[in-house]
């Protein structure tokens, strides 16, 4: 994650909730899953091309997080 969102990481952490039952982990799946599909119906265009956009530069092979076009 990046630094800006580092104080959400503990949120997502699943190892330190309590047990779920079986219907509430299917609840809380098929929720999630609404959530992305509609989030996808949205934005989904917008993210494809934003990677389409990124997917252009020209990647550095021993470091892939640093573009070889970066003004810095």
């Amino acid at each position: 994650m990046k630094k800006k969102y580092k104080h959400l990481r503990d949120l997502f952490v699943c190892e330190r909730s309590r047990t779920l039952s079986d219907e509430a982990a299917v609840e809380i799946h098929e929720l999630l899953e609404t959530m992305a599909s509609n989030f996808l119906a949205l934005y989904g265009h917008r993210i494809q091309r934003y990677y389409a956009k990124h997917s252009r530069r020209k990647l550095n092979e021993l470091e892939p997080w640093r573009c070889s076009n970066e003004p810095f």
